[in-house]
């Protein structure tokens, strides 16, 4: 499990649902204005982003201490973080 190239089929196949789901859900349920929008799309990809480095940080610092299962759990786990943007928002208003 510490080959680079199971690492970069995982990261291809981890990428499109990490960053679709939160985009997604923005346009099936908000209601915003297309400035709104606009914005609070951009500020859920760089949390895709950023939170999709850190998750593979540790699945790949965890698969090393061959905790693989902890590794899983932690990916799935950091699918739900583009997440809080959307949830804190909507609640402002």
């Amino acid at each position: 499990m510490n080959d680079i190239t199971i690492w970069i089929i995982i990261a291809v196949f981890y990428a499109p649902l990490h960053f679709m789901l939160p985009v997604l859900f923005l346009f099936i349920v908000g209601d915003e204005t297309e400035t709104v929008r606009r914005k609070l799309v951009r500020g859920v990809i760089i949390d895709a982003a950023a939170s999709m480095l850190i998750a593979f940080a540790i699945a790949i610092t965890l698969a090393n201490f061959d905790l693989l299962a902890l590794s899983i759990i932690i990916l799935v786990l950091f699918m739900a973080t583009p997440f809080i943007r959307i949830i804190r928002y909507r609640r402002v208003l």
